[in-house]
């Protein structure tokens, strides 16, 4: 069996990995968590494969110390990094410059071990695949037998039953084993699709059955966002997380369309225990259509683009939630982020609009609004420059996000008991061309509507 270190600090993208190189590959991931680690390893167990280390880690110049270390022992490992590389000979290194591109990553590693897709199908594969414990608190059955992973000595692991194929179970339950440091149940990998069908549908049908007034609606449709972000994230449009955007995005158009007044619904929002990204996303969804129902020009179509744009604006921050907060050039640079991360953050915009082509749902030109919604056309950083220049439909939806997010910020910070500018004399300030004046002019009055 193959061995491969890998050096991931984003959680996710971690167990995407390993999953998918364990399962395809039948290689054994070893996982560390700085260079230091690694080529502690590296000292008692030269024959390692391969590395997969991005350029930094944190502040530590990761993959420059481990190239280093490689060079001084002669080793012949293959280095992997991920996102930008360190200035290197010929050969020293394969660098796979998208950091979200764990294809291509995988790839590489079946190319290293010498596995051909044609011997992928013939490698014995790991009987049991890793499910993320959160994923349990969504629903209250399973359909299929679970398993928890007990080390019985530093090389073997034995897989205990705990749940049978049909048994229910509360959220007090799967705390408990939280509260253990247990982070992964496990399931047959024979069954691994057949849990994650299960889980969409149970999302699905759970939104279906809540009134489009109840206050669980809200819960519900936030539990959903979430899980169906991070499943879009890890592998992309499949029927299952097709079925969820599309239930997640025609809720939030029929509770734009049912909604009398936005005040009352965007306090429903902010208000309940849901992430900053779910939030930051109805939110931008509900001003923005608003804003069309004020202007008289409110369609159902155009709801629903704009819902897209919302769910879709932060996808590539998913893991990343903080992030999502950075609204300009110099909160950026204030932030203090590895040169990879400030990567992620200023072209996050363009990726999101990249995904969104592959969904075939998707409305035509949503892509262009998204790419555009820190008012950079070319997706890459922000400005609040070229507003006027943006199409009518972009502009609404720019001056919305931007709303939203300093709606949430200003919350955060009175909860503090600091004294602040009102959001929309912040937004005035910001934006004062005649078109976003005009824009503004509509939140305001939309704001102050009752029902």
């Amino acid at each position: 069996m193959g061995q491969i270190i890998l050096v991931e600090d984003n959680e996710a993208f971690h167990e995407l990995l390993t999953l998918n190189i364990s399962t395809y590959i039948g290689a054994q991931v070893i996982a560390r968590k700085d260079a230091a680690e690694v080529t502690a390893l590296l000292s008692i167990l030269p024959d390692i494969d391969a590395i997969i280390c991005k350029s930094k880690i944190g502040a530590e110049p990761s993959a420059q110390i481990i190239l280093d270390y490689l060079r001084e022992s002669l080793q012949e490992v293959v280095l992997i990094v991920v996102g930008e590389a360190p200035p290197h000979q010929e050969g020293e290194l394969v660098n796979v410059k998208d950091p979200q591109d764990w294809e291509s990553i995988v790839k590489v590693c079946a190319k290293i071990l010498g596995v051909t897709p044609e011997s992928v199908e013939k490698k014995p594969r790991p009987e049991y695949v890793p499910i993320n414990l959160a994923n349990f608190y969504l629903i209250d059955r399973t359909p299929c037998e679970i398993y928890i992973r007990i080390k019985k000595s530093a090389d073997d692991f034995q897989f205990v039953k705990r749940f049978h194929g049909g048994d229910t179970f509360n959220k007090q339950v799967i705390k408990r084993y939280e509260d253990q440091g247990l982070k992964h149940f496990h399931v047959h990998r024979d069954f691994l699709k057949n849990f994650t069908n299960f889980v969409s549908d149970h999302l699905v049908l759970k939104l279906d059955q809540t009134d489009i007034d109840s206050p669980d609606m809200i819960t519900n449709l936030a539990d959903t966002f979430d899980y169906a972000s991070k499943e879009i994230l890890k592998f992309g449009f499949t029927s299952a997380t097709l079925q969820l955007t599309e239930t997640v995005i025609g809720k939030m158009v029929q509770i734009v369309e049912k909604s009398p007044e936005m005040s009352g619904l965007l306090h429903r929002i902010i208000n309940s225990k849901s992430s900053y990204l779910y939030q930051h996303s109805h939110m931008t969804s509900v001003i923005a259509s608003q804003c069309l129902k004020e202007l008289g020009i409110g369609k159902k179509d155009a709801y629903n683009k704009l819902a897209y744009a919302a769910f879709f604006q932060n996808i590539s921050l998913v893991e990343h939630e903080d992030y999502a907060k950075i609204s300009s050039y110099e909160e950026l640079e204030a932030a203090s982020l590895s040169e990879a991360d400030w990567d992620m953050v200023f072209n996050h915009a363009l990726e999101a609009s990249l995904l969104i082509t592959k969904n075939p749902d998707a409305p035509l030109g949503v892509d262009e609004i998204i790419k555009s919604h820190h008012g950079a056309p070319n997706g890459k950083g922000y400005t609040k420059t070229n507003l006027d220049s943006l199409p009518g439909l972009t502009r609404i939806f720019v001056l919305a996000a931007d709303f939203a997010k300093y709606f949430l910020a200003h919350r955060e910070r009175s909860s503090e008991g600091k004294e602040l500018t009102p959001v929309i004399k912040i937004l005035y300030e910001k934006y004062q061309t005649d078109e976003a004046t005009r824009i503004l002019k509509v939140i305001e009055k939309t704001l102050k509507k009752k029902a």
